[in-house]
């Protein structure tokens, strides 16, 4: 396998898309600094998988895209893609038979990263996959870039270590245990989580288990206690049936006696209506004589009412007076007391006021202290401040000196490393003879010149011609789609329209086809499928033929013959209802040839109905006798001539005779059918026109297809001519301006190098000056530090002094305000009380006064008051004698209405006394019709309860024991009750979830044990593996071992270099790589020089592609560090090894150059672009000896 080409587009630098073919196991890659070379390498690096932009150079995966340069704008997207050939099957299993292997990434500016396999969507891990145990991949040992060869050499042990690996080809075994160790990690926890699962569910099942057993004992009661009850139910509706039948033969008993009890209740009622007669009258009689004794009454109660009112008022006069001198003596006490608290309060306000003056003056005196003290204070403080200020000062200044001296110590070495540095450039500054080259690549870029111009030429009249064709094909295939969609919708109209004819027809009918198929007329047309009308006749057909538009057409008239034998159909003696299908049907022979021009006598004429029909004349016979009429009044005006027989029919449909008229309906089921049958045609005939056109456009899109097609191909090889040139011109014109540009920046480098050599001289002086001046200030600041610091302390003693006093004066002035306060708070609250007092005085006097003047008015009064008692008590006397005369008539009335009154209670009671019976009777006969009810509804009840036990009381009673009863049912039934209540709580889902849970566990233990033997065998997998990593690590290092020694002999002409262990266990243990040139003592590599170093390096590279060989192998100036004689040998080297391996290699060394047989330039003519450049050694040696 090898790599046979590059194709880069948006990468980088090569914005543009171009394609390194590498077409020689020797290819070498050339060009100025900065023109690109290197990116073709992380190219390659990057499409075979590299994740992280530090190695390819760029601080995110957004900077493998091009972002622009001055005269072009950023793009959006990268691709890289590797073609190699896999002729020879390197490559094995699945691609084995793919002669050419093409791997693609793609990457946008929004992170979107794409890999290709062959033209195929696939993973990054499917890119790597491939490569494994071939050498390569995105760090392997086959990609030696810039400053890889010195990484390689002073690797780390175990980084030397993966190298060896790659080298053996174990890397995928790696891998392998890699995963195999995952997947044992996933198998371990899978196994903890089901062991968790399987404890957890064991537990379940216990409880479940004790759980499903109370359900089922539960369930087994709950059968029992279902027994039981239906058991109770039907002995107790038993006992009511016949409780039943005894409480309807006691209630007929009651009946008849309580019809006793109505007969003479009526008969006393009678005698009572005759006594309340003469009871009303009497009662009459005495409510007058008592409505005269109730008036005495009154009277006399009036008189007495008066002699009560005068007492009452004489009462309450003295109440009031008595009230008046009560409330005065209390207004008289109270006042005392206020006088008494209006003393005490002016004794108080008396002593505090003066007290209050003197506890001010104490305050004020207190809070003078206070501030002095407070001020004493704050110029302390003052002090302290200013004394901090004048310490910061210092000690910043000494601070910002100290950081000066140091970086003006950095700034001095520097200022010598880089003046050494640059003395050195201008050392190595030796600008090269380039007079001649500039000379044949201005040739060479004149000639390329021209003939990028014959090609640009001809891809413009290419383009100019493909676009006029592809113009073409763009209007025809809309033609196409056009015409495609217009088949569509007349297809799906005419498929509509056929159903509904087909429906119209009774097409549909499946009886009517079943007989049609049986006698082989299933494919003759329908009438309405052969008639021709005139446009505009449609309707008037349809009324005239619409029984006969299903019509069958034979054209075989033998079914038809009258003769009946030739009905071979028909079976001797049938009847017409069993031979023909039950939903009829018309049969019509069309086997006469059309009607000519049928003369008008024959009722065919120009007015006639049939002259407007095209069809057999079996069919124009249907019509015959019917003549045309363009409107109803057309019609009516011509009926009078019509022939017997006939008849003239209007162009909507109006069919009318001599004596009759017929209009069509509008609902009929097969309206329109002659009319859906000529769209149908009419469609018809659309379709086939534009499948014709159709055919023809497609003929036109093929031969234009071919045509674009050839010029494309004319036109990308055109592109490529220009593309070629274009790169041609702009690589020698780059080259030119390179070599120019080189020229005059080496002039310019040596000035700026002399400039910067003068500059950094008088630089370093003043640095020195400046330290000096530093360090002598920072000194001066260090003293005065000392000083202030000093001072600073014998300040900081007195803080304490000044800080106590303040703290007393401030604790004395508290103290005094809160006596104060106290004092101030009592004489309000005394003033307060004062005024009170005060303000309670002035209105108990006015009190005072009010009640005085009440006594007073009482008093006058009582004294004129009148007595008016004498002539009231002489008024109820004469009243009193009034009324006894009244009460002796009442007391007769009264006499004669009580026995009216006796003698109807007596007989009122009588009536009563059988009433009570009656009602009783009564009472006894509802209670029993209730009870007869009751029983009836509850054997009903019971009834339906039994009903819903779904248990036959036949089978039932038969298992019933012969001492059976109800109370023994039901106290069976408690007991089964009690045992279900001490159940407790049951959960009747635990047996499905017991079975369920069970069987989880079950398929769980499977699971289990799966997972032990699927870990177990992953184990053995892995001691497999480390197995065989050891055995080819061991035979890997002992080889490259073997043939290390030996190419760094060859490479230094003599000399030891061998690997060696750091470790004991082949699984881990680090490669080191010791060396000693010829001649040399070294105890560890890293004392040898750059070129010993990159020697070294070369010899193990190419020890391991002799073993290991990879497809190809990439090397960036890896020559860069070799003087002449070692370019040599290591030209000798790769020379030897590309009979094996294809190298691809980056140099600026001529020897090397010489070494390549293809020779790709990379060149950077427009600022920011790479292009490229391809030479063939081989042709272009032919051309100079030609």
């Amino acid at each position: 396998m090898r790599l046979s080409k590059i194709r880069i587009a948006g990468f980088k630098s090569f914005v543009d898309p171009v394609t390194l073919d590498l077409r020689s196991n020797l290819t070498g890659i050339l060009g100025p600094n900065g023109c690109g070379k290197s990116n073709t390498i992380d190219a390659v690096r990057w499409v075979m998988g590299e994740s992280s932009a530090k190695h390819l150079r760029g601080a995110s995966m957004e900077d493998v895209i091009f972002n622009g340069s001055s005269s072009r704008k950023p793009i959006g997207l990268a691709s890289v893609e590797l073609v190699f050939d896999n002729s020879d099957g390197t490559l094995g299993g699945e691609y084995a038979n793919y002669a050419e292997i093409s791997i693609k990434r793609q990457v946008s500016r929004d992170g979107d990263s794409k890999y290709f396999l062959n033209g195929a969507k696939c993973r990054r891990r499917d890119i790597t996959d491939i490569f494994l145990g071939t050498g390569l991949g995105p760090r392997s040992y086959a990609i030696i870039e810039q400053g890889m060869i010195s990484r390689l050499i002073e690797a780390k042990p175990e980084e030397l270590r993966h190298t060896l690996e790659e080298a053996a080809g174990i890397s995928r075994y790696k891998e392998r245990r890699r995963e195999t160790e995952t997947r044992m990690a996933h198998t371990r926890e899978n196994l903890e989580r089901l062991s968790d699962l399987r404890d957890e569910l064991e537990k379940q099942l216990e409880r479940l288990d004790k759980q499903a057993k109370a359900a089922q004992r539960f369930r087994d009661l709950r059968d029992q206690e279902r027994q039981l009850e239906a058991s109770a139910l039907l002995l107790q509706w038993q006992h009511l049936q016949a409780d039943g039948a005894q409480r309807l033969r006691e209630l007929s008993q009651l009946s008849n006696a309580y019809q006793a009890h109505l007969t003479q209740m009526q008969h006393l009622e009678t005698l009572l209506i005759d006594l309340r007669e003469r009871y009303t009258d009497a009662n009459e009689t005495l409510n007058a004589v008592q409505g005269e004794y109730y008036q005495a009454g009154a009277e006399i109660a009036r008189i007495e009412q008066s002699i009560q009112h005068q007492r009452d008022i004489e009462r309450r006069q003295q109440d009031a007076l008595r009230t008046a001198e009560q409330s005065i003596a209390e207004t008289s006490r109270h006042a005392a007391e206020d006088r008494t608290k209006l003393s005490v309060s002016e004794a108080a306000l008396a002593d505090l006021i003066p007290r209050e003056a003197d506890l001010s003056a104490q305050l004020a005196f207190a809070e003078e202290r206070l501030a002095e003290a407070e001020d004493q204070l704050n110029d302390w403080q003052e002090h302290w401040h200013t004394l901090q200020q004048h310490i910061a000062d210092p000690t910043r200044q000494a601070q910002v000196e100290k950081v000066r001296i140091e970086q003006l110590e950095r700034q001095l070495s520097q200022t010598s490393q880089r003046l050494e540095r640059l003395q050195q450039e201008a050392s190595n500054l030796a600008p090269a003879n380039v007079a001649d080259d500039v000379q044949l690549l201005e040739a060479q870029r004149e000639a390329a010149a021209e003939e990028l111009a014959l090609a640009e030429d001809q891809l413009a009249n290419l383009s100019a011609t493909l676009s006029q064709q592809q113009q073409a094909q763009r209007d025809l295939n809309s033609q196409i789609d056009a015409q495609r969609s217009r088949r569509q919708s007349l297809q799906g109209r005419l498929a509509s329209l056929e159903t509904l004819q087909q429906s119209g027809l009774e097409k549909t009918n499946k009886a009517r086809q079943q007989w049609l198929k049986e006698h082989a007329l299933d494919t003759a047309p329908r009438l309405a499928e052969i008639l021709k009308v005139e446009a505009g006749w449609e309707i008037a057909f349809e009324a005239v033929l619409a029984a006969d538009l299903d019509a069958s057409c034979l054209k075989n008239p033998s079914p038809l013959t009258p003769h009946p034998a030739a009905f071979s159909v028909v079976p001797q003696g049938a009847r017409g209802t069993e031979v023909f299908p039950k939903a009829g049907i018309t049969l019509l022979n069309i086997a006469a040839p059309l009607a000519p021009s049928p003369l008008e006598g024959e009722g065919w004429g120009e007015g006639s109905l049939a002259h407007k029909l095209h069809a057999p004349t079996a069919a124009r016979s249907l019509v015959t006798g019917i003549h045309c009429a363009e409107t109803l009044h057309e019609a009516l005006s011509q009926r009078h001539t019509l022939a017997p027989g006939d008849s003239i029919i209007t162009r909507d449909g109006v069919w009318l005779g001599t004596n009759w008229l017929r209009s069509r309906r509008q609902d009929e089921a097969n309206g329109g059918i002659l009319q859906r049958q000529q769209e149908i045609d009419s469609l018809r005939e659309q379709l086939e026109r534009l499948e014709i056109e159709l055919n023809a456009g497609q003929t036109r899109a093929d031969a234009l297809r071919t045509g674009i097609s050839t010029l494309e191909q004319q036109r990308q090889q055109a592109q490529t001519d220009v593309n070629r040139w274009h790169r041609s011109e702009s690589e020698q014109r780059n080259r030119l301006h390179t070599l120019q540009q080189r020229i005059e920046e080496l002039s310019k480098r040596r000035q700026q190098i002399d400039s910067e050599c003068a500059e950094l001289a008088t630089q370093q002086q003043q640095q020195s000056a400046e330290h000096q001046q530093a360090t002598t200030q920072r000194d001066t600041a260090l003293a005065l530090l000392v000083t202030l610091q000093t001072e600073r302390d014998q300040l900081a003693a007195t803080r304490e002094d000044w800080q106590h006093a303040v703290s007393d004066a401030r604790r004395t002035q508290r103290d005094l305000q809160a006596t104060i306060q106290d004092a101030r708070l009592q004489i309000e609250t005394h003033r307060t009380q004062r005024d009170n007092s005060q303000q309670q005085l002035e209105r108990i006097h006015s009190r005072l006064e009010l009640l005085e003047q009440q006594r007073e008015t009482l008093l006058e009064q009582l004294q004129l008051q009148d007595d008016p008692l004498a002539e009231l008590e002489e008024e109820r006397e004469q009243a009193l004698t009034q009324r006894a005369d009244v009460e002796q008539r009442l007391t007769h009335a009264r006499q004669q209405l009580q026995a009216l009154e006796a003698e109807i209670r007596q007989q009122d009671s009588a009536r009563i006394q059988t009433e009570r019976l009656a009602e009783t009777s009564r009472t006894a006969l509802e209670n029993r019709k209730l009870e007869w009810q009751s029983v009836q509804v509850r054997e009903q009840t019971l009834a339906e309860q039994f009903a819903k036990t779904e248990f036959d009381a036949a089978n039932l009673q038969a298992e019933f024991p012969a001492n059976a009863s109800a109370e023994t049912f039901l106290q069976a039934l408690e007991s089964v009750q009690r045992s279900i209540q001490r159940l407790g709580a049951i959960n009747l889902a635990a047996i499905d979830e017991f079975r369920e849970q069970q069987e989880r566990k079950h398929y769980l233990d499977q699971q289990n044990a799966d997972l032990v033997t699927a870990l177990e065998t992953l184990e053995t997998a892995i001691r497999k593996i480390d197995r065989e990593t050891r055995a080819r690590f061991k035979e890997t290092f002992d080889k490259v071992n073997s043939r290390l020694g030996e190419m760094f002999s060859r490479l230094f002409g003599g000399g030891e270099c061998y690997l060696d262990m750091t470790g004991d266990d082949l699984l881990t243990t680090g490669v080191a790589i010791m060396a000693r040139p010829p001649g040399k003592r070294m105890s560890t590599i890293y004392l040898m020089s750059g070129g010993e170093k990159a020697l070294t390096a070369v010899a193990l590279v190419f020890a391991i592609f002799e073993l290991n060989p990879a497809p190809f192998c990439l090397l960036d100036e890896v020559d860069a560090p070799l003087d002449e004689a070692n370019v040599g040998r290591f030209c000798e080297l790769v020379r030897h090894m590309s009979e094996q391996v294809q190298f691809i290699f980056i140099t600026h060394n001529k020897t090397t150059m010489e070494l390549a047989e293809n020779l790709i330039g990379v060149t950077m003519r427009e600022a920011g672009v790479s292009r490229l450049v391809t030479v063939d050694m081989a042709e272009a040696v032919k051309l100079t000896n030609s």
